[in-house]
């Protein structure tokens, strides 16, 4: 029976597992349709099925692939958890992915280094995080995780597994206070505020930088525009 390939790094999710007031840690997992397109790929669509069955109150998920040579479907079966939107779906869905574990789809995730982003390299706030990241590179050595890189959503580098990261990772610019950000905000018109954000090209003033803030309040005191900031 045909093996699986090892999973490409946009095949593999990235979801946030804890938040604390240091950092967060994250876990790299695959989605069911990851499973249903590999078996496509591998087996073929009419070479496999899959199947649910309730075993003492557990639900049960199933995959079934047909062997040629013995002409028989050969099944291998996990219990699935609760996601935590729909439950059922959840289930039914998690059940899928396990099922295709046993099958060796995306064993190899199993072997993934423990993922800490300190708190300066991601954002925090009132004890959640609501970034997303992303897996940009992924090799292997003997069927286990030997080179992972993880992205941001702005495409940053936050995470490799030799430590190592880009300078700009650590060395960013310095965001403005809080206290700079409530003084802009109650001291410039609402057309000045849109201003300033279209000026630096900015979605809120979460991202304002301490050298942009300095520049706003600088204009705001003299009451005129300058570089077109306000």
């Amino acid at each position: 029976m045909n093996g699986f390939r090892l999973l490409k790094a946009d095949e593999i999710e990235v979801r946030i597992s804890q938040v604390k007031p240091k950092g967060i840690s994250l876990l790299l997992y695959k989605t069911a349709r990851t499973d249903a397109n590999l078996l496509d790929e591998t087996v073929g669509p009419e070479n496999w099925e899959n199947d649910f069955k309730v075993v003492d109150g557990v639900l049960y998920g199933g995959i079934g692939i047909y062997d040629e040579k013995k002409d028989r479907w050969n099944w291998k079966w996990d219990a699935g958890t609760e996601s935590n939107t729909e439950a059922e779906k959840g289930r039914a869905s998690d059940a899928f992915k396990r099922a295709g574990f046993k099958w060796g789809i995306g064993r190899e995730l199993y072997t993934a280094p423990f993922i800490w982003i300190p708190a300066e390299r991601c954002k925090i706030e009132n004890g959640k995080c609501f970034e997303k990241f992303e897996v940009k590179e992924i090799q292997y050595t003997n069927q286990e995780i030997a080179s992972l890189t993880i992205i941001n959503q702005k495409k940053e580098v936050v995470y490799t597994m030799n430590g190592k990261l880009p300078s700009k990772a650590f060395n960013g610019p310095k965001k403005a206070s809080v206290e700079d950000k409530a003084y802009i905000s109650s001291n410039a018109s609402e057309e000045q505020l849109r201003k300033l954000l279209k000026a630096y090209n900015l979605e809120s003033f979460e991202d304002l930088t301490d050298e942009q803030a300095k520049k706003a309040i600088m204009a705001i005191n003299k009451r005129k525009v300058e570089n077109n900031a306000l």
